[in-house]
């Protein structure tokens, strides 16, 4: 019987530790005076070979573009791209916090890279030090968050004028995963 009573305890422990990581602990909603005055958006994945881990940070002088592989980085050396960002284009970032998207950035959704698949997480910072996030596994986060992505995407890829350091990534290497061909697609 003590054996068992045992057992039980062990049990409803690692259930409601389970249940309390999987939820993750709420942001401090920033007052209405802060400003946004950075955004991280990254991807990662476990078991991986090559540049797996990306991370895009935008704040009012550059854009900053970082892909490390967590195992190999004598093979494969960390690429760091930094641009210039414009006013207009910082004040489009700016903008794109909106309501919708903090509500969406509830901090983790589910046990992300739990099963090896590949996480995204995304990071607002405001100018009173507070951070809002969210991670999830890729693909399966809220669709506020989706479309943010995306136009953060398309404000990352505007033309502009870049610094290089290491091998520099190639074009859309952090928001996308190569495109592949389906096999009636190939020339013969």
């Amino acid at each position: 019987m003590r054996h068992e009573t045992w057992i039980l305890a062990i049990a409803l422990g690692l259930i409601a530790g389970n249940s309390l990581a999987q939820t993750g602990p709420q942001s401090i909603k920033p007052s209405s005076a802060t400003k946004v005055v950075g955004v991280r958006m990254g991807t990662y994945a476990g078991m991986c070979i090559g540049w797996c881990d990306s991370e895009t940070s935008f704040n009012s002088k550059s854009i900053v573009v970082v892909n490390k592989s967590p195992g190999d980085p004598k093979r494969y050396p960390e690429q760091k791209m930094t641009t210039l960002i414009t006013k207009q284009d910082w004040n489009d970032v700016q903008n794109l916090v909106d309501a919708t998207v903090l509500a969406a950035m509830s901090g983790r959704i589910g046990c992300p890279g739990c099963v090896d698949e590949r996480v995204q997480w995304i990071e607002v910072e405001f100018s009173d030090g507070t951070k809002k996030g969210i991670s999830y596994n890729q693909g399966t986060g809220p669709r506020a968050i989706a479309d943010f992505l995306a136009k953060l995407g398309a404000i990352e890829t505007r033309p502009r004028p870049s610094r290089s350091e290491g091998r520099e990534p190639p074009s859309g290497a952090l928001e996308s995963p190569p495109s592949v061909e389906p096999p009636a697609a190939r020339k013969k």
